[in-house]
């Protein structure tokens, strides 16, 4: 039986340097730095960036262009104001404003931007899950 951990988060994008620059621009550590592959450090998950076509052929489908799968990436920070910040940051860095920072149904706060290659991001504060030292949520 496969562990329950989440090691790595593959990324399949049109164009390699532009979502490097991009993930560079968020402040992000490269890992790994290659022509067709890079990776970046994430307090979690490694992050990967492959070329959608190979990652395409390797998962043994065919994704029509413009179409990834339906996605969304989470980054829980703990406070709304971090929201703000992390969203603005992002937009300055080239990322496209899918939700606008906002209370949540839920009872937190949240915004969703998306990566040059349109993979969604959201940044959310859950007052119910605190962040642990590590920066990673704790589901009480």
């Amino acid at each position: 039986m496969p562990p329950a951990r989440i090691s790595l988060v593959t990324l399949g994008v049109s164009d390699i340097e532009r979502s490097r620059t991009f993930y560079r621009a968020l402040g992000w550590e490269t890992a790994v730095d290659m022509d067709d592959f890079a990776v970046f450090r994430t307090a979690g998950s490694l992050l990967a960036l492959y070329p959608i076509a190979d990652l395409s052929r390797d998962l043994g489908d065919e994704v029509p262009a413009g179409h990834p799968r339906r996605t969304s990436l989470s980054i829980n920070v703990a406070s709304p104001e971090e929201v703000d910040e992390a969203i603005a940051e992002s937009l300055a860095a080239g990322a496209a404003l899918l939700a606008a920072p906002g209370s949540a149904e839920w009872g937190g706060y949240t915004g969703c931007f998306a990566d040059p290659d349109g993979h969604a991001w959201e940044v959310a504060h859950n007052p119910g899950w605190p962040l642990g030292e590590d920066g990673l949520p704790r589901i009480p």
